[in-house]
């Protein structure tokens, strides 16, 4: 294994377990104890965990953010489906508004065949990808830079969205549930995303597998507000049924 599949086993151990052992995760991936610990130490830098003798334990919880550097690296197949799904949902002169978020930025990267796209985001990974992108509009909301999320929020973003008609909005965040919606842990982000899902004419939630059954400290919108949940076929067979139950339209990449 690589530094990123070791990372995303041991994340997958940390969600399944609560915590590690590091010579137990040692012996069954077939590395140094050391190569672990410096796995580990990485991960703590970037608040995915704490660190403890001999071991680590999962930081979670309503108010738990992974930094972007980390979600860059996990569930990237996933989520390069998810975003290749989307794209059948853009249309030539269509205005689309590409949420902040690492999944967002792979649809961005697939834009360049399309025509005729007005682009709006205030994300700057978005905003990097599509720059030199001929076809496409780029509009940048401004605002006040969160290094966290790479994007621009606060009062100068939301009151920015105002100003124009969202066709479609690409929407991104941390937790998905029936029962409690859409939620994420900032509350700046989650208020942008909440006049995002008030200001567009259709909402798409792109989700990967691992955000579902998930509640954070800054509820969005429920999630009879979204049109279509796109995810990944790694979502459970229990969850897709609830979610036919309720009526909610889930497409699978």
């Amino acid at each position: 294994m690589n530094a990123i599949e070791r990372k995303r086993y041991i994340l997958d151990e940390l969600q399944r377990n609560g915590s590690v052992v590091i010579t137990d995760l040692a012996e069954r991936i077939q590395v140094s104890s050391m190569t672990i610990r410096r796995d580990l130490n990485a991960m703590a830098e970037d608040g995915m965990v704490t660190l403890e003798h001999g071991g680590a334990v999962l930081n979670s919880g309503s108010l738990f953010e992974c930094s972007i550097s980390f979600k860059n690296e996990i569930n990237v197949s996933e989520k390069q489906r998810i975003a290749a799904k989307c794209m059948e949902y853009i249309n030539e002169g269509d205005s689309v508004f590409l949420d902040a978020g690492t999944t967002p930025n792979e649809l961005a990267a697939l834009l360049r065949g399309k025509r005729n796209i007005s682009v709006l985001t205030h994300s700057l990974l978005v905003a990097n990808t599509t720059a030199t992108m001929r076809n496409i509009k780029l509009i940048m909301c401004p605002g006040e830079f969160r290094e966290n999320s790479m994007a621009f929020l606060g009062p100068l973003t939301d009151d920015f969205i105002q100003h124009f008609q969202i066709d479609t909005l690409f929407l991104s965040l941390e937790g998905i549930d029936l029962t409690d919606g859409l939620s994420v842990v900032d509350v700046q982000d989650g208020h942008t995303k909440k006049v995002l899902v008030e200001k567009a004419k259709r909402v798409i939630c792109m989700a990967d597998h691992s955000k579902f059954n998930k509640s954070f400290f800054y509820k969005i919108a429920p999630i009879t507000d979204v049109d279509l949940v796109i995810t990944d076929d790694g979502l459970d067979a229990a969850t897709q049924e609830l979610f036919r139950q309720n009526n909610i339209p889930l497409v699978l990449a």
